[in-house]
């Protein structure tokens, strides 16, 4: 089978600070190149070439525009770099949060399919442009949210017909993270760390509940001094900036510890300096996969119950905390570290949640799903 994947143009696949969009498209491409198929990634980039990643070709698109138009800019320019090839043409076509896909590439007889993470595309739900949003989502052969919580919500905001969508989950790359204490340890004295670590790795800012977490820390360091807060990720919320010196500061005063924005490569090593990974988050998360990527390096995960975090961690895994609810965050994170029995069991249950999300499973979901009619 030939699959061509088409992303967003926000960040080149490959990029050394992540990005979670970027990241499912050339996991998945990887996995599904390893299964037999000739799959091929458009990314954004500097000028025109073609590298091979682990047999799969990415194609790069230079790009002119900056800002609004950039996305279209690429989609148009990756199209018109599939129709210009000769040779045999791909069977699918597979964009990533970029629903103008199914129109632009009309004319290519293949199969066309789109994952997404946010249910309200551009923001169009409240506009003018909902109905030709929904007629551009109508024209894929399939919708593939990244959760169940994400296929609800874009139901009832579009009214899809149900057999039009079916959920293909984010996943995780359990050879790149998996639990390793001596790659934590030295972590750990790279940092100069000790006694015992709950981290945060993701945007800094509120819709990620950054501030649940300092009100948690408060409680936290009132009541003992053992338990230190690590937190990695850009300080951003959607694409704008927030008031960095202000969260630095309030991280600061918790005694916290701020890395910033991490290195793909330095990633796992963060996880595996653990001892605790939490996820705050107040509203919008369709999946979480800092969750799963945490839980593959066997560290229980205490989040808030809300969106996709309710299928990504089970309670069996570490626990969950209402929304916005920091007193409640502390003391679960409290509760779980001095309580060696449960915190073992949490630890194996979260190796064997991940794995259920290992790419290689994602990839041949994601074939059924193709092959389906």
């Amino acid at each position: 089978m030939r699959i061509v994947h088409i992303g967003p143009a926000n960040l080149p696949i490959l990029y050394q600070f992540g990005g979670a969009i970027e990241r499912r498209i050339i996991e998945l491409a990887r996995a599904q190149s390893k299964l037999g198929h000739e799959v091929v990634v458009y990314s954004s980039g500097d000028e025109k070439v073609e590298s091979r990643v682990d047999g799969v070709a990415v194609r790069h698109i230079p790009l002119r525009i900056n800002g609004k138009g950039r996305f279209l800019e690429f989609q148009v320019r990756a199209v018109r770099d599939l129709r210009s090839r000769s040779g045999p043409r791909p069977d699918i076509l597979h964009f990533h949060s970029q629903p103008e896909g199914a129109f632009l590439a009309r004319r290519l007889n293949a199969r066309k399919f789109l994952s997404y993470d946010n249910f309200d595309f551009r923001n169009s739900s409240s506009n003018h442009l909902a109905m030709v949003y929904r007629r551009l989502l109508m024209r894929f052969d399939k919708l593939l949210p990244c959760s169940q919580y994400c296929l609800l919500k874009s139901q009832s905001l579009w009214d899809f017909p149900s057999q039009l969508v079916t959920p293909l989950f984010n996943g995780v790359n359990i050879e790149q993270f998996s639990p390793d204490q001596a790659q934590g340890l030295r972590e750990s004295e790279r940092l100069q760390l000790d006694g015992k670590i709950a981290l945060y790795v993701g945007r800094v800012c509120r819709q990620k509940g950054t501030h649940v977490l300092i009100e948690a820390f408060r409680i936290i360091n009132a009541a003992r001094s053992d338990i230190k807060l690590v937190i990695a990720g850009p300080i951003s919320q959607f694409g704008s900036t927030e008031d960095a010196s202000m969260w630095k500061e309030q991280i600061d005063e918790v005694r916290g510890l701020y890395l910033g924005a991490v290195e793909e490569e330095r990633l796992s090593s963060i996880y595996n300096l653990a001892d605790i990974f939490v996820m705050p988050t107040i509203e919008l998360e369709m999946f979480g996969m800092a969750v799963i990527e945490a839980q593959a390096c066997g560290k229980p995960v205490v989040a808030s119950d809300h969106g996709g975090l309710k299928e990504t961690v089970p309670e069996s895994c570490g626990g969950r905390f209402p929304i916005g609810d920091g007193r409640a965050l502390a003391q679960q994170i409290m509760s779980l570290i001095d309580n060696e029995t449960i915190y073992a069991r949490c630890s194996q249950n979260a190796i064997k949640n991940a794995s259920q999300y290992a790419w290689s499973r994602i990839a041949e979901t994601a074939i059924d799903i193709y092959e389906a009619r």
